[in-house]
Protein backbone atom coordinates (compact mmCIF):
# COMPACT_ATOMS: atom_id res chain seq x y z
CA UNK A 1 0.00 0.00 0.00
CA UNK A 2 1.15 3.44 -0.98
CA UNK A 3 0.84 6.80 0.90
CA UNK A 4 -0.68 8.49 -1.39
CA UNK A 5 1.77 9.69 -4.16
CA UNK A 6 0.85 11.51 -7.40
CA UNK A 7 3.10 11.84 -10.29
CA UNK A 8 0.50 14.79 -10.94
CA UNK A 9 1.75 16.73 -8.32
CA UNK A 10 3.85 20.10 -8.39
CA UNK A 11 2.68 19.39 -12.31
CA UNK A 12 0.55 21.63 -14.60
CA UNK A 13 -2.11 19.12 -14.28
CA UNK A 14 -2.82 20.19 -10.43
CA UNK A 15 -2.94 24.21 -11.63
CA UNK A 16 -6.38 26.09 -13.57
CA UNK A 17 -6.09 27.61 -17.04
CA UNK A 18 -5.83 31.02 -15.63
CA UNK A 19 -2.60 30.18 -13.30
CA UNK A 20 -1.28 28.51 -16.93
CA UNK A 21 -2.59 32.04 -19.15
CA UNK A 22 -0.29 33.39 -16.67
CA UNK A 23 2.82 31.77 -16.51
CA UNK A 24 2.64 31.85 -20.54
CA UNK A 25 3.06 35.65 -19.46
CA UNK A 26 5.97 35.44 -17.64
CA UNK A 27 7.60 33.58 -20.05
CA UNK A 28 7.79 30.21 -18.46
CA UNK A 29 9.23 27.26 -19.67
CA UNK A 30 7.94 23.56 -19.80
CA UNK A 31 9.44 20.67 -19.17
CA UNK A 32 7.67 17.46 -20.88
CA UNK A 33 8.35 14.40 -18.56
CA UNK A 34 8.02 11.06 -21.27
CA UNK A 35 8.71 7.34 -20.71
CA UNK A 36 7.02 4.11 -21.16
CA UNK A 37 5.06 1.42 -18.93
CA UNK A 38 7.28 -1.63 -19.41
CA UNK A 39 8.41 -4.80 -17.17
CA UNK A 40 11.67 -3.55 -14.99
CA UNK A 41 12.41 -7.07 -13.59
CA UNK A 42 11.32 -8.63 -10.09
CA UNK A 43 11.74 -5.78 -8.17
CA UNK A 44 11.05 -2.73 -9.47
CA UNK A 45 7.23 -1.45 -11.05
CA UNK A 46 6.25 -1.52 -14.49
CA UNK A 47 6.28 2.60 -13.74
CA UNK A 48 9.73 2.81 -13.21
CA UNK A 49 10.78 4.96 -16.62
CA UNK A 50 7.30 6.97 -16.01
CA UNK A 51 8.96 7.70 -12.61
CA UNK A 52 12.37 8.51 -13.48
CA UNK A 53 11.19 10.82 -16.08
CA UNK A 54 8.55 12.87 -13.71
CA UNK A 55 11.44 12.94 -10.64
CA UNK A 56 14.20 14.04 -12.88
CA UNK A 57 11.95 17.10 -14.10
CA UNK A 58 11.18 18.01 -10.89
CA UNK A 59 14.75 18.07 -9.83
CA UNK A 60 15.54 20.33 -13.20
CA UNK A 61 12.45 22.29 -12.26
CA UNK A 62 14.65 23.23 -8.97
CA UNK A 63 17.62 23.80 -10.50
CA UNK A 64 16.27 26.34 -12.89
CA UNK A 65 14.25 27.76 -10.36
CA UNK A 66 16.97 28.26 -7.85
CA UNK A 67 18.78 29.87 -11.29
CA UNK A 68 15.83 32.10 -11.71
CA UNK A 69 13.86 30.52 -14.60
CA UNK A 70 10.07 29.90 -14.16
CA UNK A 71 9.51 26.17 -14.85
CA UNK A 72 6.44 23.99 -15.09
CA UNK A 73 6.24 20.43 -15.25
CA UNK A 74 3.58 19.18 -17.87
CA UNK A 75 1.51 16.09 -16.99
CA UNK A 76 3.90 12.58 -17.23
CA UNK A 77 3.91 10.86 -21.02
CA UNK A 78 3.94 7.35 -20.63
CA UNK A 79 2.81 5.68 -23.58
CA UNK A 80 6.29 5.57 -25.82
CA UNK A 81 7.59 2.62 -27.47
CA UNK A 82 8.70 -0.36 -26.15
CA UNK A 83 10.56 -2.79 -28.27
CA UNK A 84 13.18 -4.62 -26.05
CA UNK A 85 10.94 -5.81 -23.35
CA UNK A 86 7.56 -6.73 -25.60
CA UNK A 87 7.51 -10.35 -25.00
CA UNK A 88 7.00 -9.48 -20.99
CA UNK A 89 3.95 -9.24 -19.81
CA UNK A 90 3.00 -5.63 -18.20
CA UNK A 91 4.99 -3.94 -21.05
CA UNK A 92 2.11 -1.45 -22.87
CA UNK A 93 3.27 -2.34 -26.73
CA UNK A 94 2.18 0.92 -28.53
CA UNK A 95 2.71 1.21 -31.95
CA UNK A 96 5.58 3.84 -33.73
CA UNK A 97 2.58 5.66 -35.24
CA UNK A 98 0.62 6.02 -31.91
CA UNK A 99 3.33 7.17 -30.38
CA UNK A 100 4.65 10.16 -32.57
CA UNK A 101 0.86 11.14 -33.05
CA UNK A 102 0.49 11.29 -29.23
CA UNK A 103 4.24 13.25 -28.32
CA UNK A 104 3.20 15.76 -31.24
CA UNK A 105 -0.38 16.65 -30.01
CA UNK A 106 1.09 16.77 -26.92
CA UNK A 107 3.90 19.58 -28.00
CA UNK A 108 1.53 21.22 -30.20
CA UNK A 109 -0.83 21.79 -27.45
CA UNK A 110 1.55 23.56 -25.54
CA UNK A 111 3.00 25.49 -28.25
CA UNK A 112 -0.45 26.62 -29.26
CA UNK A 113 -1.35 27.75 -25.53
CA UNK A 114 2.13 30.40 -26.12
CA UNK A 115 5.15 28.53 -24.40
CA UNK A 116 8.10 29.37 -26.46
CA UNK A 117 10.54 26.63 -24.22
CA UNK A 118 9.41 23.34 -24.20
CA UNK A 119 12.06 20.29 -22.96
CA UNK A 120 11.34 16.64 -23.85
CA UNK A 121 12.78 14.97 -20.74
CA UNK A 122 13.11 11.38 -21.46
CA UNK A 123 13.83 8.30 -19.07
CA UNK A 124 13.37 5.42 -21.58
CA UNK A 125 16.67 4.11 -23.31
CA UNK A 126 15.01 2.20 -25.82
CA UNK A 127 16.28 3.48 -29.26
CA UNK A 128 13.53 3.16 -31.29
CA UNK A 129 11.84 5.71 -28.70
CA UNK A 130 14.36 7.78 -28.84
CA UNK A 131 14.11 8.33 -32.32
CA UNK A 132 10.55 8.58 -32.38
CA UNK A 133 11.12 11.63 -29.63
CA UNK A 134 13.96 12.48 -32.07
CA UNK A 135 11.72 12.97 -35.46
CA UNK A 136 9.30 14.52 -33.47
CA UNK A 137 10.60 17.47 -31.87
CA UNK A 138 12.54 17.71 -35.61
CA UNK A 139 9.35 18.03 -37.04
CA UNK A 140 8.39 20.74 -34.49
CA UNK A 141 11.07 22.77 -35.69
CA UNK A 142 10.32 22.47 -39.30
CA UNK A 143 7.32 23.92 -38.45
CA UNK A 144 8.89 26.96 -36.68
CA UNK A 145 8.39 25.77 -32.78
CA UNK A 146 12.61 25.67 -32.96
CA UNK A 147 12.28 26.32 -28.86
CA UNK A 148 10.93 22.71 -28.41
CA UNK A 149 14.43 20.71 -27.78
CA UNK A 150 14.84 16.92 -26.45
CA UNK A 151 17.53 16.78 -23.88
CA UNK A 152 19.38 13.69 -24.21
CA UNK A 153 23.03 12.28 -23.14
CA UNK A 154 25.84 11.79 -25.12
CA UNK A 155 25.84 8.18 -25.46
CA UNK A 156 21.76 7.94 -26.73
CA UNK A 157 23.25 11.26 -29.12
CA UNK A 158 25.40 8.83 -30.24
CA UNK A 159 23.38 5.90 -30.88
CA UNK A 160 20.78 8.32 -33.00
CA UNK A 161 24.39 9.23 -35.21
CA UNK A 162 24.27 12.21 -37.44
CA UNK A 163 20.34 12.98 -36.80
CA UNK A 164 20.77 14.27 -33.48
CA UNK A 165 23.51 17.14 -34.88
CA UNK A 166 20.77 19.38 -34.60
CA UNK A 167 19.39 22.58 -32.70
CA UNK A 168 16.71 20.28 -31.99
CA UNK A 169 18.58 18.20 -29.46
CA UNK A 170 20.88 19.58 -26.18
CA UNK A 171 23.45 16.73 -25.16
CA UNK A 172 25.07 16.47 -21.87
CA UNK A 173 28.00 14.09 -21.00
CA UNK A 174 26.86 11.22 -18.59
CA UNK A 175 29.86 9.60 -17.44
CA UNK A 176 31.44 12.76 -15.17
CA UNK A 177 28.22 12.47 -13.40
CA UNK A 178 29.36 9.12 -11.65
CA UNK A 179 32.28 10.51 -10.12
CA UNK A 180 32.90 9.63 -6.93
CA UNK A 181 30.34 7.04 -6.55
CA UNK A 182 30.67 3.16 -6.60
CA UNK A 183 28.92 0.77 -9.00
CA UNK A 184 29.12 -2.83 -8.61
CA UNK A 185 31.47 -2.96 -11.78
CA UNK A 186 28.32 -4.74 -13.63
CA UNK A 187 27.41 -3.90 -17.69
CA UNK A 188 23.81 -2.52 -16.63
CA UNK A 189 21.28 -1.34 -18.56
CA UNK A 190 17.81 -2.12 -17.41
CA UNK A 191 16.13 -2.43 -13.67
CA UNK A 192 19.99 -2.54 -12.82
CA UNK A 193 21.17 0.06 -9.64
CA UNK A 194 20.99 2.60 -10.82
CA UNK A 195 17.53 2.67 -11.67
CA UNK A 196 16.70 0.60 -8.42
CA UNK A 197 18.70 3.77 -6.97
CA UNK A 198 16.49 5.57 -8.35
CA UNK A 199 13.17 4.25 -6.79
CA UNK A 200 14.81 3.27 -3.53
CA UNK A 201 15.24 6.83 -2.90
CA UNK A 202 11.95 8.89 -4.47
CA UNK A 203 9.39 6.13 -4.77
CA UNK A 204 10.49 3.59 -2.04
CA UNK A 205 7.04 2.44 -1.05
CA UNK A 206 6.52 0.15 -4.58
CA UNK A 207 9.98 -1.42 -4.68
CA UNK A 208 9.96 -4.96 -3.66
CA UNK A 209 13.06 -4.98 -1.04
CA UNK A 210 12.44 -8.79 -1.01
CA UNK A 211 13.02 -9.61 -4.07
CA UNK A 212 15.80 -7.14 -4.99
CA UNK A 213 17.72 -9.01 -2.17
CA UNK A 214 17.01 -12.44 -3.84
CA UNK A 215 18.83 -11.34 -7.03
CA UNK A 216 22.15 -11.68 -8.48
CA UNK A 217 23.81 -9.76 -11.03
CA UNK A 218 23.01 -11.16 -14.59
CA UNK A 219 27.12 -11.34 -15.43
CA UNK A 220 26.49 -10.50 -18.69
CA UNK A 221 28.54 -8.74 -21.67
CA UNK A 222 28.68 -6.61 -24.57
CA UNK A 223 27.55 -9.44 -27.17
CA UNK A 224 25.05 -10.19 -24.70
CA UNK A 225 23.82 -6.40 -24.77
CA UNK A 226 23.81 -6.63 -28.47
CA UNK A 227 21.54 -9.77 -28.64
CA UNK A 228 19.19 -7.86 -25.81
CA UNK A 229 19.09 -4.77 -28.18
CA UNK A 230 17.27 -6.86 -31.01
CA UNK A 231 14.19 -6.74 -28.12
CA UNK A 232 11.18 -9.68 -28.22
CA UNK A 233 12.25 -13.15 -27.79
CA UNK A 234 16.18 -12.37 -27.83
CA UNK A 235 15.83 -10.02 -24.35
CA UNK A 236 13.51 -12.70 -23.22
CA UNK A 237 16.62 -15.22 -23.83
CA UNK A 238 18.98 -13.09 -22.56
CA UNK A 239 17.35 -11.76 -19.19
CA UNK A 240 14.87 -13.94 -18.39
CA UNK A 241 13.88 -12.57 -15.31
CA UNK A 242 13.60 -8.95 -17.25
CA UNK A 243 16.42 -7.23 -15.72
CA UNK A 244 20.05 -6.69 -17.11
CA UNK A 245 22.90 -5.66 -14.54
CA UNK A 246 23.37 -5.67 -10.85
CA UNK A 247 19.08 -4.68 -9.65
CA UNK A 248 20.45 -3.76 -5.79
CA UNK A 249 22.98 -0.10 -5.85
CA UNK A 250 26.57 -0.84 -3.78
CA UNK A 251 26.36 2.66 -2.77
CA UNK A 252 24.11 3.94 -0.83
CA UNK A 253 24.43 7.16 -2.24
CA UNK A 254 24.06 6.29 -5.91
CA UNK A 255 20.91 8.23 -6.49
CA UNK A 256 23.31 11.47 -5.99
CA UNK A 257 23.47 10.65 -9.85
CA UNK A 258 20.33 11.63 -10.91
CA UNK A 259 20.72 15.00 -9.12
CA UNK A 260 23.66 15.49 -10.73
CA UNK A 261 21.93 14.71 -14.04
CA UNK A 262 19.49 16.95 -13.42
CA UNK A 263 21.94 19.68 -13.10
CA UNK A 264 23.34 18.51 -16.40
CA UNK A 265 20.35 18.45 -17.86
CA UNK A 266 19.46 22.41 -16.44
CA UNK A 267 22.60 23.26 -17.82
CA UNK A 268 21.45 21.51 -21.72
CA UNK A 269 17.68 24.00 -20.84
CA UNK A 270 19.55 27.64 -20.18
CA UNK A 271 22.48 27.05 -23.09
CA UNK A 272 19.67 26.09 -25.90
CA UNK A 273 17.60 28.32 -24.78
CA UNK A 274 20.09 31.11 -25.29
CA UNK A 275 21.11 29.99 -28.51
CA UNK A 276 19.74 32.22 -31.33
CA UNK A 277 16.19 31.63 -33.22
CA UNK A 278 15.75 28.92 -30.17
Amino acid sequence: MTTGYSIFAETMADLTYPEVEAAVDRGAYVLLPTGVIEQHGPHLPLGTDAYGAYQLCRLVKAELERRGVETLIAPPVFWGINQVCASFAGTFRTRPETAVALHTDILDSLATDGFEHIFVINHQGDIAHNRMLLDVVRSRHEMGHTGVVLVEPDFIADRLGDAAQTPAVGVFAMQPLFEGLELTGELGVHAEEIESALMMRWFPEIVDYDAMERLKPTGLGREDLMEWRKGGEHARRVTPQGFFGAPSPKDPFLWKFHQRMARAMADVVIDTSRTPGS
